[in-house]
């Protein structure tokens, strides 16, 4: 197209007056992509934030799955007072408040939780998007969450994860109230540890078949976990290929692992076509850096790496806790001398919304 409209502005006679204006403002309409022509302007000023708890049932085989939304809100009430997460501080988020009544399609970012997790730890991350335009699904992964999980998907059927992402991802998009809100061609997915792993793995990357069942046979055949349970594991790869969900445009991946452990080698990563942003603290031990984080970005073809420097540990990505988390979860709650969680979720806050900004293509009215 490009070609054609400098063919067209190199006639004087056809550049002269309004029809030359008109056949400039064509080529550039024409020069510009489709899908940005298409999507909303989000304002610059910040939402108020809204969350809820989302529950529906998987059509396909009746298990019960859920996800904790938050969105851009309306402005809430005199006496709206802010959720109050477990262990957690410094959120300000309203329980079902009504979302913004702004006609506006805003983009979608699913997030993954670690191994045994759940998304409200990391609510602080979807209250950040939220509060600049993006809904924000914190998933609970089924059977692999605080409140109900199990070795047979923590350690087994991993695969079920990123299936499950898949899933919500269709529920918010048919759903009659979420879905006339989203832009379906503005969806990323984000994650931490295992999560983060899910994300590069619905992002494309691939796990080798072998390794996959090398990894899950070590915990059938693991004699510390029950019986019964082991019984119920399978060894088998084939759920684990074609997990990739093409409305998926970039990942943003916070300490991802167990990436090799779990079966994703240099070509399976090398899989990986769209962009993945790699986030990891320097003083990671749970999933260290060089195996995990280092080792999946040197072979994505479109990744970059953000190492964070300094004694910063793996729970950097979870909320801000109070004191009733700092005395009883100390291993979670409190990080090393000098590392400052808020300035560092100010940090990775940023990092994502440039990052899926720049790769969702979402614009952006200029502040005043």
């Amino acid at each position: 197209m490009r070609s054609v409209c400098l063919a067209q502005n190199s006639n004087p006679r056809l550049l002269a007056g309004v029809a030359g204006w008109l056949a400039i403002l064509f080529c550039g309409l024409a020069a510009w992509p489709a899908h940005a022509l298409a999507q909303d302007v989000l304002p610059s000023a910040r939402y108020p934030v809204g969350v809820r708890q989302v529950e529906y049932v998987d059509p396909a085989d009746g298990r019960s799955l859920n996800y904790m939304l938050i969105y851009p809100a309306a402005p809430p009430s005199a006496d709206a007072t802010p959720v109050k997460i477990f262990l957690s501080s410094n959120l300000h988020m309203v329980w079902e408040a009504p979302v913004a009544a702004d006609g506006l399609k805003h983009p979608l970012v699913i997030f993954s939780h670690g191994a045994g997790g759940n998304g409200s730890i990391y609510a602080w991350f979807g209250e950040y998007l939220a509060a600049r335009g993006y809904f924000v699904a914190m998933v609970y992964h089924y059977r692999a969450n605080t409140y109900d999980r199990s070795a047979l998907y923590v350690r087994n059927r991993l695969w079920q994860r990123p299936r499950d992402i898949s899933l919500d991802i269709t529920h918010l998009l048919q759903d009659e109230v979420w879905g006339p809100h989203i832009d379906p061609n503005q969806i990323g997915v984000a994650g931490h540890s295992q999560g983060g792993f899910s994300a590069l793995w619905i992002g494309g990357a691939e796990v080798d078949p072998e390794l996959f069942e090398a990894y899950q046979r070590g915990w059938k055949e693991n004699l510390v976990v029950p019986a019964y349970i082991r019984e119920q594991m399978r060894v088998d790869a084939a759920p684990a290929r074609d997990v990739r969900d093409d409305r998926i445009k970039a990942a943003f991946a916070m300490a991802p692992g167990d990436i090799q452990g779990f079966g994703m080698d240099a070509a399976g990563l090398r899989q990986m076509a769209i962009p993945a942003y790699i986030i990891v603290g320097a003083g990671d031990t749970p999933v260290p850096p060089k195996e995990n984080a280092e080792f999946a970005a040197k072979y994505i073809p479109r990744a970059q790496l953000d190492v964070l420097p300094g004694p910063v540990g793996h729970e950097i990505f979870t909320n801000e806790c109070d004191q009733v988390g700092r005395d009883n979860y100390p291993e979670t709650c409190i990080d090393a001398p000098g590392v400052d969680r808020s300035k560092l979720h100010e940090h990775i806050g940023n990092a994502a919304l440039r990052f899926f900004d720049t790769h969702l293509h979402v614009r952006r009215q200029t502040p005043n």
